[in-house]
């Protein structure tokens, strides 16, 4: 088996599903988002519906471990530390009564006549308009901005502080609390959870694996298939042949005293044949089998007199064959198991 046949065989379904997602919509790069009180990744709205974003989360993780992705710094957020949400409300209380009936004072002045006075004073629906001289100032974050270049505009922040409405208290800093619009918990700054939200990169990695994809793909269908019917699968697995040679196959799947051989030819070359007809003299099995996926015409005659099954990948049909073996080599199974009782008996 070829290196990145050997990488491909290492990650696990879901591992493959989210490569193939991003690669199939054309991301290169997925950055988190907010999507209602979850984080998910662009791209990976659908598989974080089936999996759930922690899940997606640790995929990314041990994909990076793996070097199929590359982390970066991107940005960090608050979750609720009883549930997890991120629908985290921040607000500021009284540092003497813990209300939160706290009031902002803000001081502005307005230098082109000389007004100060607090911000609610120049507010008005949408802008700020000096209560003195009239001007329309316009948005607050340009009026206070050194861009800002036409005088009649410019604000400038001169101070700001705190009232309580409950008590009365004055101060210039405020404590903050956090509350969960999920659970309602509430919670300190102490006690919230503060992660980091990093995006992620594919590697060069993938690039290599790119045109192995579909033969991983059928691979694992034809896993799938096994599985369901009772055989242990190995991918990518070795035996040491009556040589004392280690010849390394696509799958290898046991069940009971029956072992399937079975490798994969990506361009239906007659070089794969004769290299698994070479690996089958030398390992003891009556079940081997070539996936062609490039629907060769002459590889199944040519398999037929070395007893090597060739499968069509081009056919979904070759699924249905497959089972049909299956279903054969599991009857002489069992005729087996049968056949010494009948002797006995007869």
């Amino acid at each position: 088996m070829s290196s990145t046949k050997a990488d491909l065989a290492k990650l696990s379904r879901e591992e493959e599903k989210l490569l193939n997602t991003l690669v199939d919509k054309g991301r290169r790069e997925t950055k988190p988002q907010r999507l209602g009180d979850v984080i998910v990744y662009q791209g990976l709205e659908e598989l974080t519906k089936e999996t759930g974003d922690k899940e997606v989360k640790k995929l990314l993780k041990t994909l990076t471990s793996k070097g199929f992705m590359k982390e970066k710094d991107h940005d960090s957020a608050l979750f609720c530390p009883r549930c997890g949400s991120i629908n985290v409300l921040s607000r500021y209380n009284c540092p003497h009564c813990q209300s939160f009936n706290v009031l902002r004072i803000q001081l502005l002045e307005h230098p082109f006549c000389g007004y100060i006075g607090n911000r609610r004073e120049f507010d008005t629906e949408k802008d700020l308009v000096c209560p003195k001289c009239k001007t329309f100032i316009g948005d607050f974050f340009e009026a206070k901005s050194r861009e800002q270049k036409d005088k009649t505009k410019i604000i400038k922040v001169i101070g700001s502080s705190f009232a309580c409405e409950k008590c009365g208290s004055k101060f210039e800093k405020p404590l903050v609390a956090h509350s969960c619009e999920k659970c309602g918990a509430n919670f300190t700054y102490l006690e919230a959870i503060y992660e980091k939200l990093p995006s992620y990169e594919l590697t060069e990695k993938v690039d290599e694996l790119a045109p192995n994809r579909f033969e991983t793909d059928s691979l694992r269908h034809i896993e799938k298939i096994l599985i369901e019917r009772g055989y242990n699968v190995e991918l990518g697995a070795k035996l040491v042949g009556k040589s004392g040679i280690e010849q390394s196959f696509d799958i290898v799947a046991r069940k009971g005293n029956n072992v399937i051989l079975l490798d994969a030819s990506p361009w239906g070359n007659q070089n794969d044949l004769i290299s698994l007809l070479g690996k089958k003299m030398d390992i003891d099995s009556k079940s081997v089998i070539l996936l062609d996926l490039a629907g060769n015409p002459n590889l199944a005659s040519l398999g037929k007199p070395y007893s090597i099954t060739v499968l069509d990948g081009r056919d979904e049909k070759y699924r249905e064959t497959l089972i049909g073996l299956l279903e054969g080599a599991g009857k002489d199974e069992d005729d087996k198991r049968r056949s010494p009782l009948r002797w006995r008996g007869s």
